[in-house]
């Protein structure tokens, strides 16, 4: 990055609240978070899933799973999931939140759109980490 750059960027919108709202969502959504990682993120056999970053274009999950070969091993992936549109506020990140939790809870209750879009199938993610201590 060039120096003038750097010298003008701005924080992320979300920066100072980033902390807050990862708590939040790691202690009152641990149910919402398993959906999104099932039916958005398609990981099966989840174990555990956290909220490790969040800024005004999407927000970071870890999710671990049994490795479907050996159940007793875990597989921990790193995933990234997109807003659709960068937000300019913490209700803004609130709202684009619970949109995700609400399309992985349609897909699982087998909603369907009037033009048999599947919920969730247009959510920005990215798969940015992969488990490779195999």
């Amino acid at each position: 990055v060039p120096p003038e750059e750097y010298s003008e960027a701005t924080p992320d919108i979300l920066a100072k609240d980033a902390s807050g709202i990862m708590t939040r969502l790691n202690r009152d959504h641990a149910e919402d978070l398993m959906l999104t990682a099932t039916q958005i993120l398609e990981v099966k056999e989840v174990d555990k899933v956290r909220v490790t970053g969040v800024d005004r274009l999407g927000m970071d999950m870890r999710v671990t799973c049994r490795d479907p070969r050996r159940k007793s091993k875990l597989i921990t992936d790193e995933f990234r999931v997109g807003f659709r549109i960068p937000v300019i506020s913490v209700e803004d990140a609130k709202s684009e939140v619970l949109k995700v939790f609400q399309e992985a809870w349609e897909k699982k209750n087998g909603v369907t759109w009037g033009d048999d879009a599947v919920p969730g199938a247009d959510i920005p993610m990215l798969k940015t980490a992969e488990d490779s201590l195999m």
